[in-house]
């Protein structure tokens, strides 16, 4: 008798347990992924990644809210304050970083994409230029940067030099060095086809010429984890949703919607093979 009354009927028993089913799924991948709060991203104002509320990394994080149920507390975060972020922990994860030995100490690194740095130059200067080092040896040429902005191992040093000679000029943003390149207060920046195509108006492309100068292979960009927020079996889980994201060709998929057609393969490789006739060209 008692039974009777405390009988649930079977389509109540069924939600209750696919209920449970679900939260316990829940809890599993927040932990697995290190989601069990809403994740702290930054995106990064470059418009080869991010633009607008477009592009490649908005596209990215929405493929991983629907593979892993995690959230996401996305705000823009000035260049210089990123690394320092991730350091402290009060960001947890950059979408398309790039590492160094500095920044791997407090970061863990999942590749996603590979691209190339170049030199953008005023085209009169294209003809004099085969390698990093002679735009050093012309002393009044001046090159605008971003503070915070790895350019990888081939760059660095130069760099480095040029700042030691006074030659270097900072600016805040792309949008602010690209505008002195168009005054002619830099001569040159290390930068991307992309970042040109969008920040110079197309009947000015033709003054600036785009030098592929580095001989070695692409520079990889990806996940920065804090590991202050992530521990590394969940990085580790991390690597397998982009392997899996690349297995099954959703990655390349949104390198297609997001990326010019013709530097479709250059995001995609490694670059070690990298063709060194299409190291220059016009944009």
């Amino acid at each position: 008798m008692i039974w009777s009354y405390l009988r649930c009927p079977r389509w109540l028993v069924g939600m209750l347990l696919v209920g449970a089913l679900g939260s316990a799924q829940a809890n599993d991948a927040a932990q697995r992924y290190g989601c069990e709060r809403p994740i702290r991203l930054a995106w990064l104002l470059n418009s080869m990644v991010y633009r607008d509320g477009q592009g490649f990394d908005p596209g990215l994080v929405a493929e991983f809210r629907q593979r892993t149920g995690c959230q996401f507390d996305a705000q823009i975060v000035p260049r210089g304050e990123v690394w320092k972020r991730l350091a402290e922990g009060t960001l947890d994860m950059l979408p398309s970083g790039i590492p160094n030995n500095e920044r791997q100490r407090f970061s863990y690194f999942v590749p996603t994409i590979y691209y190339r740095n170049k030199l953008i130059v005023r085209a009169e200067l294209a003809p004099k230029i085969s390698r990093f080092a002679d735009f050093q040896a012309i002393p009044e040429l001046r090159l605008g940067v971003i503070p915070g902005y790895w350019r990888g191992p081939y760059f660095e040093g130069g760099v480095r030099m040029l700042a030691g000679m006074g030659r270097v000029h900072a600016f805040a943003s792309d949008a602010e060095r690209y505008a002195a390149l168009r005054r002619n207060e830099v001569q040159a920046l290390i930068s991307h086809d992309i970042n040109l195509a969008q920040l110079i108006p197309a009947e000015e492309r033709l003054d600036f010429r785009i030098l592929d100068l580095n001989p070695g292979p692409s520079l990889g960009a990806g996940l920065m984890l804090s590991r202050r927020s992530f521990n590394s079996a969940q990085a580790a889980e991390w690597l397998r949703l982009i392997e899996a994201m690349r297995l099954d060709g959703s990655l390349a998929g949104l390198v297609r919607t997001h990326m010019p057609a013709h530097l479709e393969q250059e995001f995609l490789r490694t670059g070690y093979r990298y063709d060194v006739s299409k190291r220059s060209g016009t944009p």
